[in-house]
C-alpha cells in the first residue's frame, strides 16, 4: 500500500505558521488594550484622590497656593485622562484589527485543512479498493486449490 502524502502540505504549513503569527498579535494586543485600561484606571484614581484634596482645601480655611497647586494638578490629569482614553481607543481598534486578521488566517488555514481531508479520504477509498481487489482476486482463486491433497500418495 501506498503512503498518504498530502500534496499542499507546505501550503499547510505556511498557513498554520499564519495562524499561529495572527494568534500571537491578537495575544498582544489583547495585553495591551489591558494596560491602557489599567492607567486609564490608574489616572481615574489620581483625579479621585486629587477631588478629595481639594474638597478637604475647601471645607477649611486656607491659602489660595495650594488650593491652584490642586487645580493646576487636576488640569494636567484631565489632560493625561484624555491622552490615555485615546490610548484605549486605538489600543481596541488594533485589537479589533488582530482580531479580523486571526479569523481571516484561520479561515485559510481551515481551508486547506478541508482539502487535506477530501484527499486523505480518496485515499483511503483507493486503498480499501485495492484491498477490496486484492481479497477478489484470493477468493476466486478458492476453487482452484493451490496444493492439492490427493489420498494415493498419503503414506499410512
Amino acid at each position: 500500500m501506498k503512503a498518504f502524502r498530502f500534496t499542499l502540505q507546505a501550503v499547510q504549513t505556511v498557513r498554520h505558521r499564519q495562524e499561529q503569527q495572527a494568534m500571537e498579535t491578537y495575544v498582544h494586543a489583547l495585553l495591551a488594550r489591558q494596560k491602557a485600561l489599567e492607567q486609564l484606571e490608574s489616572v481615574h484614581g489620581e483625579i479621585r484622590r486629587n477631588q478629595e484634596e481639594m474638597n478637604r482645601l475647601l471645607s477649611a480655611p486656607c491659602a489660595a497656593t495650594p488650593l491652584a497647586q490642586v487645580s493646576q494638578y487636576e488640569r494636567a490629569l484631565e489632560g493625561r485622562q484624555a491622552e490615555q482614553a485615546l490610548a484605549v481607543a486605538l489600543a481596541e481598534r488594533r485589537v479589533q484589527n488582530a482580531l479580523q486578521a486571526m479569523l481571516a488566517a484561520r479561515q485559510r488555514a481551515k481551508m486547506v485543512g478541508n482539502l487535506r481531508a477530501k484527499q486523505l479520504d480518496r485515499h483511503q477509498r483507493a486503498e480499501w479498493r485495492e484491498d477490496q481487489k486484492l481479497l477478489d482476486d484470493l477468493a476466486s482463486r478458492r476453487g482452484r486449490p493451490i496444493l492439492a491433497w490427493r489420498p494415493e500418495e498419503a503414506v499410512l
